[in-house]
């Protein structure tokens, strides 16, 4: 099915000024997720995954976020006002986008030089890295479905941005092969987000093209050299993962019975997930299943709340936002790092303001907060933090 012809966009509706609100309190990446609050029993697609265990404690030696860095760059990457969405490293540098006031694709070194504007963006809500270029799924804005775009920025800064695909109503997830751009679109509120898809365009432009059509509220994407993955709702409006072959065929389950699920990702013949109660994160576990399916496997429980990960071959890291007080802020939101062969998690960074969007490279895990220092590194390694 060719996707180059969508219907036009749907008329200004008010509603999306409430929208507007969850964006600023529950992080531009979620906010097309609604908040679900009923029981449902976690059960995979081959079985139930593996009983609840009681959280282990954390142990927490890793950097406050008031304390000055040893040196420039050791623990602020970027300063800036605008809220972060999307994040991604390739070890020398990082990048994102500036949601809602900055509207541009920034790139920053890891050392905290100065930044370097890709281009500009709307409402970026994911970033994907790709070898010679940065993917950005954007909204476009609030008031008016049917203005989001998929956009190849050189990493370079030569040449325009190419755009892949417009006209998209809520790209809330992209990722990269080698020649491809892979995203899904969550659906319109007014059709209960029954009309979600997922597509894929040339990184060099052209027709792009739906894979999967009718997906009820699809989130997360991931892709490997043969599938594409990706989480939606089933007919009882519960989590289950999936994947497809990236040329299009049978969808096939990986995991079913699932709460709200986002952050698909793989790591080797794994694919990894968050799994929460509600959209803010709560009650939030990172399970894994082989990417043909099987048993579901708790690999991270949160303390309290997930707002994104990422995964490296030994560990996965998450960020916990916090708990906001009076002032609209967080001083308890934490980084947090789980070896997947298991052992207490360990905070790497506490006294952060609200973190969420999370990358990770060879020697350092990097965060985005909503405080004035707003990308922020950690050692992976605590033992090589500066005392």
């Amino acid at each position: 099915m060719n996707a180059s012809q969508p219907p036009p966009p749907a008329p200004a509706r008010s509603w999306r000024w409430a929208v507007l609100a969850v964006v600023v309190a529950a992080q531009a990446a979620f906010f097309y997720s609604r908040c679900d609050t009923d029981e449902r029993p976690n059960v995979g697609a081959f079985g139930p995954t593996n009983p609840p265990f009681e959280r282990p404690s954390i142990q927490d030696r890793g950097m406050l976020g008031s304390r000055a860095p040893a040196q420039p760059g050791d623990l602020v990457v970027s300063r800036g006002k605008a809220l972060i969405a999307g994040l991604a490293t390739d070890g020398r540098r990082v990048y994102f986008g500036e949601s809602l006031l900055g509207q541009r694709i920034l790139a920053a070194a890891v050392t905290g030089d100065a930044e370097t504007t890709l281009g500009s963006g709307r409402m970026p809500l994911d970033v994907a890295l790709g070898k010679d270029v940065l993917v950005v799924a954007d909204a476009g804005g609030l008031m008016t479905d049917g203005q989001g775009t998929i956009t190849a920025f050189p990493l370079d800064g030569s040449g325009a941005p190419r755009v892949l695909a417009s006209r998209i109503v809520m790209p809330s997830a992209v990722a990269v092969s080698a020649t491809h751009a892979y995203w899904v679109d969550g659906g319109s509120v007014e059709r209960d987000y029954i009309d979600g898809f997922v597509a894929r365009a040339p990184l060099a432009g052209g027709a792009h093209t739906v894979l999967a059509a009718g997906e009820r509220e699809p989130s997360g994407i991931a892709v490997d050299a043969t599938h594409v993955y990706w989480a939606r709702r089933d007919v009882n409006k519960q989590g289950e993962v999936v994947r497809m072959p990236i040329g299009g065929g049978k969808i096939e389950v990986i995991s079913s019975g699932q709460d709200q699920v986002k952050r698909v990702t793989i790591v080797g013949s794994d694919v990894y997930w968050i799994s929460s109660k509600d959209a803010l994160g709560t009650r939030a576990v990172v399970r894994k299943a082989p990417v043909k399916g099987g048993f579901a496997f708790d690999v991270a429980v949160a303390e309290t709340r997930m707002c994104s990960m990422a995964i490296d071959g030994e560990a996965v890291y998450w960020s916990d936002p916090g708990e906001v007080d009076g002032t609209n802020a967080s001083r308890s939101g934490r980084i947090l790092k789980q070896r997947l062969a298991g052992g207490e998690p360990l905070a790497l960074a506490s006294g952060q303001d609200r973190p969420c969007y999370v990358a990770v490279d060879a020697t350092h895990v990097y965060f985005s907060t909503q405080s004035f220092e707003r990308v922020k590194r950690a050692p992976k390694d605590i033992a090589s933090m500066p005392l």
